[in-house]
């Protein structure tokens, strides 16, 4: 072949949710983008590695320690520092997606309706639990805090079932909450799960007795739940329209809703263990942090990496060196990209447009410009 592919620019996130690990006091943030991976620094959000090129695209990935686990093809592949290393033993059982980890396990959901378990060190599958799709179609999963050996297992048909992996034992299963359950977290109180439901319900359930001791409700399904852990009882939701509802859970109201926060749907939102830092991203291409720091609970942008969340039509080099390049694309935005560092790409300036989308309760996206037909660029300032 003449020329072959060098690098990508322009990638920082897809519909895959992100995966936030600690080292120390520092935190990262690694993202699916198609076939590979990234990982950034969540400080400047800086690109620290690349992973490798996979045959088909990414479906999930965490991180832990030095290592991403990453779903693709069917197979778990394991990464250190952006290179493959090794691989969890083959489950054979289709695609895996909601890739988990708790104490020496990882755990998945399977295409035909099970949860694997693998050993993390020795990298063996440890067990499977299987379900019927019928009577309980398997959507999420999480370890509850304290619960040893112990996970919860939450259904499209809106029960949960609390499950040891250690002995295969289905210890508990609850009656169906009317909804289907998209997602699950642990809440700070001991015993107690945030469900987010398909029907815009948030239902903070003790899992030990039995009983929910608070619901709320948003607009649209919830994608995603997060809780502030610096001594303020604030609960954050995501939905499929890219807004974050957020919620005064001493009062059990909604205190603000950041209406189009992104431009497509938020798969994952996370607070910063100890911080007032919100980090958010989306399949529109983008990872934003939130900082809140006003009296009020309404949180201000503070940092962003952004790319096109739609296909650019035209791209030309700026500049004799060949550093930079120019792109307007179909989501109507004109871009920067520097082929050198990544952390000087940008979005050339429409204006304050999330706020004046905050003012007039429209979209960012239906606020920018037309669609650029035709640009020039000159290095020579005016």
């Amino acid at each position: 072949r003449l020329y072959d592919p060098y690098r990508a620019i322009g990638y920082i996130t897809s519909n895959v949710a992100h995966s936030i690990q600690y080292r120390g006091q520092t935190a990262f943030i690694t993202t699916g983008i198609g076939r590979s991976f990234h990982v950034y620094d969540v400080e400047k959000i800086g690109l620290l590695f690349v992973g490798p090129h996979f045959t088909s695209d990414v479906v999930s990935v965490v991180s832990i320690g030095d290592e991403t686990f990453v779903s693709v093809d069917g197979r778990v592949v394991v990464c250190r520092r952006g290179k493959q290393v090794g691989e969890l033993e083959y489950a054979d059982r289709g695609e895996l997606s909601s890739l988990m980890h708790f104490g020496d396990y990882i755990l998945a959901i399977s295409a035909d309706n099970t949860v694997v378990v693998w050993n993390k060190e020795s990298r063996e599958m440890f067990t499977e639990l299987e379900f019927v799709n019928e009577s309980f179609q398997v959507t999420s999963i999480v370890h509850p805090s304290t619960y040893v050996n112990k996970i919860v297992v939450g259904s499209a048909q809106g029960a949960v079932q609390v499950w040891n992996v250690q002995t295969r034992r289905c210890l508990f299963e609850s009656k169906s909450f009317g909804s289907g359950i998209a997602c699950m977290v642990q809440a700070p109180a001991i015993d107690v799960l945030a469900l987010g439901l398909l029907d815009g319900r948030i239902i903070l359930h003790n899992v030990r007795q039995d009983r929910s001791v608070m619901q709320l409700a948003q607009e649209g399904r919830v994608t995603a739940v997060s809780f502030r852990t610096d001594d303020v009882p604030m609960m954050a939701t995501a939905n499929a329209s890219g807004d974050v509802a957020l919620w005064n859970l001493d009062n059990k109201r909604l205190v603000h809703v950041m209406q189009a926060a992104h431009d497509s749907t938020i798969p994952s939102i996370d607070f910063l263990n100890g911080q007032p830092l919100l980090v958010t991203s989306s399949s529109d291409n983008s990872i934003k942090e939130w900082v809140f720091e006003s009296k009020d609970g309404v949180p201000r942008l503070l940092r962003q990496r952004s790319g096109h969340y739609s296909a650019p039509h035209m791209i030309r080099y700026h500049g004799h060196k060949g550093f930079d390049i120019m792109s307007a694309g179909r989501d109507r935005t004109l871009r920067l990209f520097s082929v050198i560092k990544d952390a000087q790409s940008t979005e050339m300036s429409q204006g304050s447009l999330l706020r004046e989308a905050r003012k007039t309760g429209t979209k960012v996206a239906d606020l920018r410009l037309p669609q650029v037909a035709a640009f020039a660029t000159n290095e020579t300032m005016a």
